[in-house]
């Protein structure tokens, strides 16, 4: 089955703080089978790993992260939500808000493959939302 739920990196940070939120590791765990993560999210995790101090909670982070690689598709950025990207940005800056590079590239992708973008940060996607077809779940309850 194809994925419907595109997980935002803080969900998948989620997973491993010592007190994860209950609503939303539910959600994640029932729907496991129809979500999936983007390229850039990977390339967010991989930069917090990388830049973490050698040592346990480094070695326990790089095993979650195979964890989520063998879990999860990972959907690639590629030329059609590039140029999505291009476009809701665009319509960002001409209504005098700005969007990040790497929340605009999640976005696109989401929306290139017809995927709601689950996340805690709706805040980060507002002027997303607002120029596009971004659709955006909280599952934090």
């Amino acid at each position: 089955m194809k994925p419907i739920y595109m997980l935002d990196t803080n969900v998948i940070s989620e997973f491993v703080k010592p007190n994860p939120n209950v609503s939303m590791m539910k959600n994640a765990l029932e729907k496991k089978h129809l979500c999936a993560i983007c390229a850039t999210v990977w390339q967010e995790s991989i930069l917090g790993y990388e830049r973490m101090p050698d040592g346990k909670r480094k070695e326990k982070i790089g095993n979650y992260l195979d964890k989520i690689r063998s879990t999860y598709e990972i959907i690639p950025y590629d030329s059609f939500a590039s140029q999505i990207c291009g476009e809701i940005r665009a319509r960002c800056l001409q209504a005098g808000r700005t969007a990040p590079v790497e929340d605009s590239q999640i976005a696109a992708t989401a929306i290139a493959n017809n995927m709601i973008l689950i996340t805690h940060n709706t805040a980060d996607y507002e002027a997303l939302q607002e120029n596009s077809m971004l659709k955006v779940e909280d599952w934090w309850g």
